[in-house]
């Protein structure tokens, strides 16, 4: 993290990106298919932006749902109305409305929220981004009119070989921004879809004249899209949401190919149901993120898992017990001496940089209205006694208890 913002979202690009690159690189072969086979390369974008919604109903996701209807009705336009000269009246109407309405739509859905798609939420945001998008088209067209002075910034073709007005390049200029903004801040897949989407749609507009733009382009967004909803329905079934560890599915996955040689350690949040009768469940899922943060940083080659509820695994591959012990030591260690502020939410900061400014002072004082959690650890590893990786869970479970029953805050191996 660094300004509040996580770099890693970036990683989510290069492979939507792809897409479009081999649309770029491909669209010159499209001349070479029969009329047939174009055809039917046609249908692909539709067979596409269904998948998308098919899958967007599965899991919920009112963003992906919307995605793929905008696209799908911004490929339906594109066939049925731009396939003429821009000079023609209603074309250029059609041409003019979506220049406004994709990037308009295209940063609600940015700054929408994801809240599932039955339930009234769902049913509003639907209407009012799909609403915004037809206001936007139908007040595109008459923006010249009203801004008579500055007709240069609406006129088509401001430059050679680029037919998207300037107004209109701005407005995706915007919409790229913000998309930029909020995966940095957010850093899901699903933004990673909108933002290779809204280029893809800038692409076609701009370059409107190129053959087979259109169809090669609209593919790629639908292979982004279809690309990231997979991503975000295999983080849903592989990674805790809480604390954005992996999960236990994961972590059985991993034991099945582990070699002859590791080691197990399990982690347990200590008097942790103490802890939330007494601060509540916020403050106890803020617990867990932080053991969770700690652990994820464990040195020696190990992963971290949440194995469920307060309970963590770390799975050192190729590793001896005692190869283990200082990274388990140093995790346990930086987890004790953290100290959580306790704050009243009527006092919590309402802008981020006051809220960190806040911390770095705090963290040179000890105040009162302070808590600390502790973490007691269990670790084993295989051997001629313990074969089977739920051999290993089982010592590493025993010694767990062996360093509650001990006292806990320690390590027992």
């Amino acid at each position: 993290m660094i300004l509040g913002l996580n770099w890693t979202g970036l990683l989510r690009l290069p492979a939507p990106l792809l897409f479009l690159a081999m649309a770029l690189w491909l669209r010159p072969q499209l001349a070479q298919l029969d009329s047939d086979m174009l055809s039917l390369l046609g249908y692909l974008p539709w067979l596409l932006a269904v998948l998308t919604a098919i899958l967007a109903w599965q899991f919920n996701g009112v963003r992906y749902l919307l995605l793929a209807a905008i696209t799908a009705l911004a490929y339906g336009l594109v066939q049925q109305r731009l396939q003429v000269s821009l000079d023609n009246p209603a074309a250029y109407e059609v041409f003019t409305g979506l220049s406004y309405a994709l990037p308009t739509t295209c940063i609600a859905l940015l700054l929408l929220p994801e809240r599932g798609i039955v339930n009234g939420y769902g049913l509003t945001a639907l209407a009012t981004v799909l609403g915004l998008g037809l206001l936007c088209g139908a007040l595109g067209p008459l923006l010249p009119q009203w801004f008579p002075q500055q007709t240069q910034w609406f006129a088509l073709r401001p430059v050679d070989s680029f037919i998207l007005p300037r107004a209109s390049t701005a407005l995706f200029m915007v919409a790229a921004g913000a998309g930029l903004g909020v995966l940095l801040k957010r850093n899901t897949a699903c933004e990673a879809a909108i933002l290779c989407t809204l280029l893809a749609m800038f692409l076609i507009l701009g370059l409107l004249h190129l053959d087979h733009i259109s169809i090669s382009l609209f593919i790629a967004a639908g292979c982004a899209q279809l690309f990231s909803i997979m991503r975000s329905s295999h983080a849903m079934a592989y990674c805790d949401e809480l604390t954005g560890l992996l999960g236990r599915r994961a972590l059985n996955e991993r034991l099945k190919g582990l070699g002859r040689r590791y080691c197990l350690a399990m982690l347990d949040v200590d008097h942790f149901k103490k802890f939330n009768d007494k601060y509540g469940h916020d403050l106890g899922d803020q617990a867990l993120k932080l053991v969770a943060s700690r652990i994820s940083k464990v040195r020696g080659g190990g992963t971290a898992f949440r194995y469920g509820g307060e309970e963590f695994c770390v799975v050192f591959p190729r590793k001896t017990a005692s190869e283990c012990v200082e990274p388990l030591e140093a995790v346990r260690e930086a987890i004790a001496d953290y100290r959580m502020v306790l704050r009243n939410p009527g006092q919590r900061p309402l802008r981020q940089r006051q809220g960190t400014r806040r911390r770095e002072h705090m963290a040179t004082r000890t105040p009162a209205n302070t808590v600390a959690v502790t973490i007691s650890l269990g670790l084993a590893e295989r051997d001629e006694e313990h074969i089977t990786p739920e051999d290993v869970i089982r010592a590493a479970d025993a010694q767990l208890y062996r360093a509650k029953r001990a006292g806990r805050n320690r390590l027992k191996y």
